[in-house]
């Protein structure tokens, strides 16, 4: 494939990435469970870098409380479906690269054909439950997972490539069964948080630089601080144990 030197030059002219870099990253393929206010750069990014392939995996419609993070989306999508709306926008961004979106829910009856045969899987759901089984799907499979998050004015971002790595359940074992009310969240830390999420995709697709592995890079937006937080690998861990 011959690349625009309109459209790519300026990474391919990094030493990391090169034409042969850019290659991976044209033949890597992600789906993302999940389009709303992490997730609206991190896909952005993963279009704009020329990923090959992206699946959208999203049953929400846009709602006027999701506008104020969610920069996929416009006063005018409401009511639509995000998955569909976020596939149309990458698409003008890109239209040299192949999106697909799905508004199914994720079920244990159907995980395998929704997130199968993906070098990357962005992590997410519908509440905790459907969390952990994605997480479970990532684990059982050795699919590289990564897990981008946001909440207050903090954003969470780590990575997860095979079973030596701490999962979601690892890293968060006191997930709740269930959740009332909205999760406050400011914008900005979801635009830092996705952009540090898709950072962490293309240096899996590419092969190349640290990963967020065995901990939480976690950035407070208020205070300009940002922290790695070991995340130690439970034996015991129900998702990922020694008794998985």
């Amino acid at each position: 494939m011959e690349f625009s030197d309109t459209r790519y030059n300026r990474q391919m002219v990094m030493p990391q990435i090169g034409e042969q870099g850019q290659q991976k990253i044209s033949s890597g393929s992600v789906v993302s469970v999940g389009a709303g206010g992490v997730k609206s750069p991190l896909l952005y990014y993963l279009a704009a870098a020329g990923v090959g392939k992206i699946k959208i995996i999203d049953f929400d419609r846009v709602e006027l409380s999701n506008l104020n993070r969610q920069i996929l989306y416009t006063t005018n999508d409401i009511g639509r479906y995000k998955a569909e709306v976020a596939a149309e926008k990458l698409r003008m961004l890109n239209p040299d690269i192949t999106i697909e979106f799905s508004t199914e829910r994720v079920t244990n009856e159907n995980i395998d054909s929704m997130l199968g045969n993906f070098d990357v899987l962005l992590e997410g759901g519908d509440g905790p439950d459907q969390r952990l089984m994605v997480n479970q799907f990532a684990v059982d499979n050795q699919c590289p997972m990564v897990h981008v998050s946001a909440q207050y004015a903090y954003g969470y971002v780590f990575t997860m490539i095979n079973k030596e790595d701490p999962c979601l359940n690892c890293a968060f074992p006191d997930l709740p069964a269930s959740r009332k009310g909205p999760v406050p969240v400011w914008g900005p830390a979801t635009g830092i948080a996705g952009v540090m999420g898709a950072n962490e995709v293309l240096k899996i697709l590419l092969g190349k630089g640290e990963l967020a592995r065995g901990y939480l890079m976690s950035c407070s937006n208020f205070q300009n601080d940002y922290y790695r937080l070991p995340i130690p690998k439970d034996p015991h861990c129900p998702s990922c144990g020694a008794g998985k």
